[in-house]
């Protein structure tokens, strides 16, 4: 009796230990950086490259441009490699602004010869899937699903203004708008869709401000009080419908309707602007705080550490953490890892698209291997 008691308090104790091993930690990873360099030319001094998302594979995209006056190229990167995204030698700017689980991208080209043309007249939304280009027509594509549904804004022959967009199986269909606007001040933005089919962005509201919005159920809400004279933007959502975006260019987070301003971090100025980009389904934020004429810093949020200055996430034994300033933070995927663009001080200055990698701590594969040899022993035990 009092040995059958034994092993099974064994086999608890050792089962106690592994999911305290495997289980997510309130405190924050440190990263270390990864520079994604550039097509064809990927640590050329001349060169630049920005990434603007990450899939839960790992796989990045954003934009490159070989030597300064060429176009900027549509770009992938996987396992550290960039690829361009269409034909080579395209002549004009192209754009890859987000990617899904299946490697779907989408983005835009910009048909203007210096780059310098009207959305409305240059503009053209566009979706890369093994090696196949779709035109989707007038506009930009912003965002997409795990469902190839494909998000963004659009120009109709009878519009005046853009429209928010969906694209399924290449048709489009305009969304609703909120507010009483005119035609030509009713705008609206989509830029970005979760697997449920939530979409987020802005449009004009009742004051011709813009009003971050929510699209669901065919129904356009607006996520401030309609009558709020300022302005709101929604960048992201979740897989659990939490929102992110700014209000009044301060980070905010919607959740069940409920708008959270994201704090700041120490010492930083109280006028500083701030902006949350992106949102994670563990509900990890990123975003940055500064302008205004302040440096702008790039932060993590999370709901048990606030706001934390990504610099001070670098691992300290990191040969590039002195060569780096971080510009730009885009999006983070559902494993914690970061991208968006930074300048590299090598030989000059180098603006390059980067990636910062969760460091394991060794504690935890400490505690890993712990939990798996008692677990283990005891198994042999009781056999």
């Amino acid at each position: 009796m009092n040995t059958r008691v034994s092993k099974k308090t064994q086999l608890m104790g050792a089962m106690a230990i592994f999911i305290a091993s495997t289980s997510v930690s309130a405190a924050l990873p440190l990263y270390r950086i990864v520079d994604l360099g550039v097509v064809d030319g990927q640590f050329s001094p001349n060169s630049a490259s920005a990434a603007a998302s990450i899939n839960n594979s790992g796989q990045v995209v954003g934009w490159s441009q070989v030597t300064p006056g060429t176009a900027r190229r549509a770009s992938v990167w996987q396992n550290g490699a960039p690829a361009e995204l269409g034909l080579p030698d395209f002549e004009y700017n192209r754009f890859a602004t987000s990617v899904n689980d299946s490697g779907v991208v989408v983005g835009y080209s910009d048909f203007s010869p210096l780059g310098n043309g009207s959305q409305m007249d240059s503009f053209h939304a566009r979706a890369w899937h093994q090696g196949q280009v779709t035109d989707l027509g007038q506009g930009v594509a912003k965002g997409v699903n795990n469902a190839a549904q494909i998000v963004g804004h659009s120009y109709s022959a009878g519009a005046q203004a853009p429209q928010a967009t969906i694209w399924q199986n290449g048709t489009a269909t305009h969304l609703a708008s909120i507010g009483t606007a005119p035609n030509a001040f009713a705008y609206s933005y989509a830029n970005a869709i979760n697997d449920a089919g939530q979409v987020v962005g802005y449009s004009a509201g009742p004051d011709f401000s813009d009003h971050a919005t929510l699209w669901q159920n065919g129904q356009a809400i607006d996520l401030v009080d309609p009558m709020d004279w300022g302005y709101s933007y929604a960048y992201d959502i979740n897989n659990h419908g939490a929102v992110v975006g700014s209000k009044n260019d301060q980070a905010i987070i919607w959740r069940d309707g409920l708008a959270f301003n994201l704090g700041t971090l120490a010492g930083v100025e109280p006028d500083a602007l701030s902006s949350a980009n992106a949102i994670n389904d563990a509900g990890q934020v990123v975003g940055w705080i500064g302008g205004n004429g302040l440096e702008r810093r790039p932060f993590l949020w999370t709901a048990e550490s606030g706001m934390v200055d990504i610099d001070s996430l670098i691992d300290p034994n990191d040969p590039l953490r002195s060569l780096v300033s971080f510009d730009s933070v885009l999006d983070i995927n559902n494993k914690g890892e970061i991208v968006g663009g930074a300048l590299f001080r090598r030989n000059g200055v180098e603006w390059h698209a980067y990636m910062l990698a969760p460091v394991p701590e060794p504690s935890t594969w400490g505690l890993v291997f712990a939990g798996l040899l008692a677990l283990g022993i005891a198994a042999r035990r009781k056999a």
